[in-house]
């Protein structure tokens, strides 16, 4: 979480945060008991950061 602060703070791009938020991402995933919930987690967690960005803006899955 201060890597992101101090990610913020210094201006890194909405790339930058998204990369350097994947490890705690994946950690989060990593607590999911349920194996079938915890590899939906990991898949979304994953997300390459162009596709993300196409999902948030509405565009839906990429396949």
């Amino acid at each position: 979480m201060a890597a992101l602060l101090c990610c913020m703070l210094a201006g890194c791009s909405g790339r930058q945060i998204y990369d350097a938020a994947a490890g705690w991402r994946r950690n989060e995933c990593d607590r999911i008991v349920d194996a079938a919930e915890r590899s939906r987690c990991l898949e979304t967690a994953d997300l390459d950061y162009d596709r993300y960005r196409h999902q948030r803006d509405g565009g839906g899955p990429e396949r």
